[in-house]
């Protein structure tokens, strides 16, 4: 009287299934689910050898989405083609709470109290083990919420509004106007108006347009339109008010346009170390040998500063970033394995500048960048300077030598003073989000400090990412600091730890144990990318899908740097 599911028997199942197939096979499938059994070879795309399964039967996936550490990648793009086909019936993800256990060291901390941790596989030294393994939860061992938890929840609500303004009731008992529906008006990441509509009587499994406000719109502003229901009462499980759905709508903005600064000639000072430009407020001092800022001030304001010779503060081209545990796929479980990214030679980069050139009203640097092996880059810059003291770098950077399948990121990494731990940012927020889990991370400006934006995973590892950055702001406690902004949208990260602290702080899987605490730097570790390479869910099923992957190519872009000021913090 029941149906049987046996991911090992689909033959004999009333039901079809697979552990951790790509989105593209998911489609594959989709597309059988109408023919007639023993016509599966008609389906485009699809093979019968891929595996036993048949048409006529509705297809599960008993585990998908493998949640370990910095993970459920491209899970947007599941469910699309889940609604896609009507015999994909969706999936388990794996799984829903980080297991880790405390373990209790030999040191006395200065609350007096036995040192402890969150420990996992190999902690003592047991053989064989899993490692960090059974961290795979949507929620922390705590319970927490994660930012894995709210992509899993935005994707899975059940009142979709598209870019149309046709609301998508997908609940199977549940009529729309049973919530509250709310919007607000967003102007360039801030909320300028809001007011309430009335929510349709929409039966389940049904869709109608939404009757919203007209909104007038100013040149050369971008605006989106965020759409909510919430409950109308208080229920057993959440109060009035909690929100079931949120959907944010983009209004393409046809006017926006960078805007040109006018290039002035700064005040030059040159030493055979130095070279020194002075404008508008700005000092920005130049180091030959790196071929980069060694110092920056605006306004008075200590920006960056080399703590000491050798030590680059200013911003260097880099590759790296602390591998997640779904980059196993590229990081290789063991040093020999094919397509490690460490034997790229990548992983450590040595930058020789050419002899500085110095125009009217810029300067120049040519760095070739090398790794260990025969892949590198080429990073041409020009610098300029504006009136009112902001400094813009046009990045030229082409790769050269043997490069692997996908770069984890590139970008342009900095060390800004210990002071500006106070940040504002125009992008997607508020929580951690990635190219390929961004889509519950919704434009805003948000306010935050640099301590929060760290996420703790069980084993440290690449956290803390921001999509689609306009712009952002880093201020001290004067509220004095600087404002970065692109060309193009940028990937922004800012934490009190650099890669190799989170890269070498836990072992994993077929190592042996290796538990370094991590130690909180003073300064900021600052990354803005241009490119990014996805989360994926290789930890125990596919690498990133092919659009979201990094292969080594040109780029350009402009990075600018302006003098920001605000209120002074309270603390």
């Amino acid at each position: 009287s029941r149906p049987i599911h046996w991911e090992r028997g689909n033959i004999d199942a009333d039901v079809d299934s697979r552990m951790y197939p790509s989105v593209e096979w998911c489609e594959k499938r989709g597309k059988i689910g109408d023919l007639p059994k023993g016509k599966e070879n008609m389906a485009d795309g699809y093979s019968t050898a891929d595996t036993v399964q048949s048409s006529g039967k509705p297809f599960w996936m008993c585990e998908y989405a493998h949640a370990m550490g910095n993970a459920i990648g491209n899970f947007q793009e599941y469910w699309d083609v889940f609604y896609k086909y009507d015999s994909l019936t969706g999936g388990c993800i794996w799984d829903w709470v980080d297991q880790a256990v405390w373990k209790y060291t030999d040191k006395v901390g200065a609350d007096g109290k036995r040192e402890r941790f969150l420990a996992y596989g190999g902690d003592w030294d047991e053989q064989p083990n899993d490692g960090p393994f059974n961290n795979n939860g949507v929620v922390d061992p705590f319970r927490n919420v994660t930012a894995k938890l709210i992509e899993v929840g935005h994707v899975h609500r059940n009142l979709v509004v598209n870019n149309d303004f046709v609301l998508e009731n997908r609940f199977g008992f549940t009529y729309a106007d049973e919530f509250d529906g709310t919007w607000e008006l967003v102007e360039d990441g801030v909320v300028v108006k809001s007011g309430k509509f009335e929510v349709p009587h929409l039966a389940p499994l049904s869709k109608a347009k939404l009757d919203l406000p007209k909104f007038d719109k100013k040149a050369g502003c971008e605006y989106f339109l965020n759409i909510d229901f919430s409950l109308k009462a208080d229920t057993i499980w959440a109060k009035k008010g909690w929100k079931v759905a949120r959907n944010q709508i983009a209004f393409i903005p046809e006017d926006v346009k960078c805007v040109a600064v006018r290039a002035v000639a700064p005040k030059f000072m040159e030493t055979d170390r130095m070279v020194t430009a002075s404008v508008g407020g700005t000092k920005a001092v130049f180091c030959r040998k790196s071929g980069t800022l060694c110092e920056l001030v605006m306004n008075g304001k200590t920006i960056l500063k080399d703590p000491v010779p050798g030590v680059v503060a200013g911003p260097q081209l880099t590759c790296m970033r602390a591998f997640t545990d779904n980059d196993i796929w590229l990081r290789g479980r063991r040093v020999e394995d094919k397509g490690n990214f460490y034997l790229t030679g990548l992983t450590q980069l040595r930058y020789h500048a050419r002899p500085v050139k110095i125009g009217k009203d810029s300067i120049s640097f040519d760095v070739s960048v090398f790794g260990a092996k025969s892949a590198g880059f080429r990073h041409k810059t020009v610098w300029t300077f504006a009136a009112d003291g902001a400094v813009s770098v046009k990045n030229t950077v082409e790769p050269f030598g043997t490069m692997p399948e996908s770069l984890p990121r590139l970008g342009l990494s900095f060390k800004l003073d210990k002071d500006l731990e106070k940040m504002r940012y125009y992008g997607r927020g508020p929580r951690e989000n990635y190219i390929d889990r961004k889509t519950a991370s919704f434009f805003g400006v948000y306010d935050s400090t640099v301590t929060e934006q760290y996420e703790a995973y069980v084993r440290p590892q690449d956290n803390g990412y921001r999509s689609d950055v306009r712009w952002a702001a880093f201020i001290g406690s004067d509220g004095k600091g600087v404002k970065f902004s692109g060309s193009v949208p940028m990937f922004m990260q800012a934490l009190h730890y650099g890669v190799e602290d989170l890269e070498f702080a836990r072992h994993r899987r077929d190592q042996q144990r290796i538990n370094a605490q991590l130690v909180k730097r003073d300064e900021v570790c600052l990354n803005l990318d241009i490119r990014q390479l996805g989360l994926g869910g290789a930890s125990c099923g596919p690498k990133p899908m092919g659009k979201y992957m990094l292969p080594a190519s040109k780029e350009e872009w402009t990075l600018r740097m302006e003098p920001y000021s605000c209120e002074p913090s309270s603390k």
